[in-house]
């Protein structure tokens, strides 16, 4: 009697290990949907990069405008011969625009560095 209660006993141990071992036998659990990675959107130099600089470099005040003592930030060839310096001053020292200017938004900011990190490419 004692032999059969020690043999059901280790059953029923073995069998409440084994469940226990399925618990995260679970798909969902094991292989989780992997993150969504959203693309870079493309930031283009008409759309995007112009119109920041227009508003707030190249304005009607003189800064970077036609005809303006610094060098001027108009076409694209003007402002691709100083991307260097347009990083440098707008988004690495933030010295530029100056205060009293209309100032871009980080989401500019960022575009402008995505878009100098992409090659500076003319659309």
């Amino acid at each position: 009697m004692k032999k059969h209660f020690y043999v059901a006993g280790l059953f029923l141990f073995l069998v409440a290990v084994s469940l226990q071992g399925c618990y995260y036998d679970n798909a969902d659990k094991l292989y989780p949907d992997p993150p969504v990675v959203v693309a870079d959107t493309i930031v283009g130099f008409a759309a995007d990069i112009q119109p920041m600089i227009a508003t707030s470099c190249a304005t009607s005040s003189g800064c970077h405008a036609v005809g303006a003592n610094n060098p001027e930030l108009v076409s694209y060839d003007d402002i691709k011969l100083q991307v260097s310096r347009i990083e440098a001053r707008a988004i690495t020292d933030k010295s530029m625009p100056p205060s009293g200017s209309p100032q871009p938004t980080q989401k500019q900011l960022d575009d402008l560095q995505r878009w100098i990190n992409n090659g500076a490419l003319n659309d």
